[in-house]
């Protein structure tokens, strides 16, 4: 079947998730958002088949309550369940199911589309940021005429609720302000009026016209420029001062700009009835060579650090941005990314408490894409894990937290999300600062609960937060550095390797290791060790890194005090060593065997104690000749026993 505004595509799957809809189907079937106003009707399945419809919000409105930016184009529309699209009222479609068979879930995501929250402001008689709809504790639900919260009757048939579809029939004048001030400023949306598709006859020559997804371009970046030209243009000559290419005959070229100054754009459009005026915008690019590497953060110099209890925003306890009792599985802050950086080396976390039950304990640092319902987390594109101990020495000290990924991690230009991935163990807990209620309205701030849905604080809880979070962004690569132990007991081995760079110096902040070239050391530490690790031979955004192994607290025994109950035979002994652990402790130990300047003669062997005595016999064929140091880890305690093969 042939109409005029419809696509129907065959993806060869029965129901789509939200991840699948944003990261495949849209960027293959979307119609230039600059032109059209997209709506794909689908069903939705897996993890996504409770949904109804969801919206991408609009960029660049300068509205409150709304972040700058929406979503990219590639992504820009509504999605609407099948069984709600249309009405029931035009026909018999035996597909549509009530109550939501009106036309007014497509009536609801427009209104999102165009700028508008929920009408109860998405928390407990919360700010919608329209001023002429009554507030509400929460939404409604059926059709409840009369209802009454927050001290006033609810307007329960407005789209922005979520009631049911004969139920609602009104936007507020207020609401078709914001509506209108969307169209006029939001790029995309304004673009919609100006592009004269309406009138499909060629009647004069065109009249240029175009946009781009950003005027401010880091060097190296690169800019996508979009034709607006009016009467239907079927050729384009572009040319951009400073850009490569040069020129361009595409309809929307995507253009790279590699020294830093202003520049101008040219367009000429042409059609059957000739070409336009040419359009030049003067110092229409500013390629910045300052910013290539750097910081960026959602909270403003302005906002008051602080870290909330959960119990502000219902009958909770813990914090709002960390542990709590409803075991929240992770936090996020969303970053749009508007600069087009290509790499994310790390991240600055500004805690704001830590309790860690144990030396071991740990949170995740984690990385996502932000290709989720209007950016929610998506995939996950790194993970770090980071000691709660190093959290803890950090806060005494009064600094964040500088968590360095152990690769490059490529954002690609697109928008992501960074934040920390929660445990439940023990009794540990963690904070992430956050601005004051109240303080930031763009819904940057995100929160996973134990289903595994993810939503903005603004929606689960009606926070208007930022996170104190600063990813460490750039153009080129940094120097990082993986290390196979961050806790080690003292003199086991830790091997770290360089990446980012072709020339890695290694140094440590006791001295213990200085001037060291290569991109692989292994060491042994006896005691918490920083490594300073300085990489050259490309260009690079941070150069030098910074990796601390810290050494567990554990007491060592006296080697030869019979007290301890561990002993080892045969001594001097050949191809097989006995080693006895006999006294009232049980559980886990480990047994090393190191020569004497360190380094491991054989792989650590973990043994079960769950007598008063065990004896493990291990092969020791392999070693050479020598002295070594046979050590028994077991509980807090280390004991240490010399030992000779001949």
């Amino acid at each position: 079947m042939t109409e005029r505004g419809i696509d129907r595509y065959n993806g060869n799957k029965t129901s789509w998730t939200q991840n699948e809809i944003e990261g495949a189907l849209k960027s293959t079937t979307i119609w230039s958002p600059n032109l059209f106003y997209n709506v794909w009707t689908l069903k939705f399945g897996g993890t996504s088949s409770n949904l109804l419809g969801y919206a991408q919000f609009p960029d660049q409105s300068g509205l409150a309550g709304l972040n700058e930016t929406g979503g990219p184009a590639s992504t820009d529309g509504v999605v609407v369940q099948y069984t709600s699209f249309g009405s029931a009222d035009k026909g018999n479609f035996p597909v549509m199911q009530a109550p939501y068979n009106k036309g007014r879930t497509l009536s609801h995501e427009t209104g999102h589309w165009l700028g508008l929250r929920h009408i109860w402001g998405d928390g407990n008689c919360a700010d919608d940021f329209v001023s002429d709809t009554p507030p509400e504790a929460s939404a409604s639900s059926g059709c409840p005429v009369g209802r009454f919260t927050c001290g006033t009757t609810n307007m329960i048939e407005n789209y922005m609720d979520y009631t049911n579809d004969a139920c609602m029939n009104i936007f507020t004048a207020g609401q078709k302000t914001r509506m209108q001030a969307v169209m006029q400023l939001s790029p995309r949306r304004k673009s919609l009026i100006t592009a004269n598709l309406c009138s499909p006859l060629v009647a004069d020559v065109p009249t240029a016209n175009f946009t781009s997804d950003k005027q401010f371009v880091l060097l190296g970046g690169e800019v996508n420029f979009v034709d607006l030209s009016s009467n239907f243009p079927n050729q384009w000559n572009w040319t951009f001062e400073g850009g490569d290419p040069g020129t361009s005959m595409d309809r929307n070229p995507l253009v790279k700009y590699s020294s830093p100054g202003m520049y101008q754009v040219t367009l000429v459009a042409k059609n059957s009835l000739g070409e336009s005026t040419p359009l030049t915008l003067s110092n229409y690019i500013t390629v910045s060579e300052e910013g290539l590497c750097g910081t960026t953060t959602n909270f403003n110099a302005s906002y008051t650090p602080s870290f909330l209890a959960l119990s502000n925003y219902g009958n909770y306890s813990g914090y709002l941005t960390g542990t709590n009792s409803l075991k929240s599985k992770a936090i996020a802050e969303f970053f749009p990314n508007s600069l087009g950086y290509k790499f994310i080396s790390g991240v600055k976390i500004h805690f704001g408490h830590v309790y860690a039950a144990h030396e071991e304990s740990t949170i995740t640092v984690t990385v996502w894409n932000a290709r989720g319902t209007q950016h929610a987390p998506g995939s996950v594109i790194e993970r770090k894990t980071v000691l709660l101990k190093q959290i803890q020495e950090d806060l005494a000290d009064n600094k964040p937290t500088t968590v360095v990924f152990d690769r490059e991690t490529p954002v690609l230009n697109h928008p992501y999300q960074v934040g920390i991935e929660l445990n439940y163990t023990d009794g540990d807990s963690v904070a992430i600062q956050s601005s004051a209620e109240g303080e930031s309205t763009n819904a940057t701030s995100w929160i996973q609960n134990t289903a595994g849905t993810w939503s903005p604080y603004t929606i689960a809880f009606g926070a208007n937060i930022a996170m104190n979070i600063q990813p460490i962004v750039g153009m080129y690569t940094s120097v990082q550095v993986s290390a196979s132990k961050v806790l080690i007991y003292p003199g086991e081995e830790v091997v770290l390797n360089g990446h980012g760079a072709s020339i890695f110096v290694w140094n440590t902040t006791d001295g213990s290791v200085q001037n060291y070239t290569g991109p692989q050391l292994i060491a042994h530490p006896t005691a918490t060790t920083t490594f300073i690790t300085v990489g050259s031979g490309l260009k690079l955004c941070n150069d030098t890194t910074y990796t601390t192994v810290h050494v567990r607290s554990i007491v060592s025994g006296i080697q030869d005090d019979p007290t301890t109950g561990i002993s080892v035979y045969p001594n001097p002994g050949t191809d097989k060593l006995s080693v006895v652990i006999e006294n009232d402790w049980q559980g886990t130990a480990t047994i090393q065997i190191r020569s004497v300047l360190g380094s491991e003669a054989t792989p650590p062997v973990v043994v079960q104690k769950s007598a008063n005595k065990l004896v493990k016999t291990l092969d020791t064929s392999t070693i050479l000749p020598g002295v070594y140091i046979v050590a028994v880890i077991h509980g807090n305690r280390m004991v240490s026993k010399k030992w000779v093969k001949y």
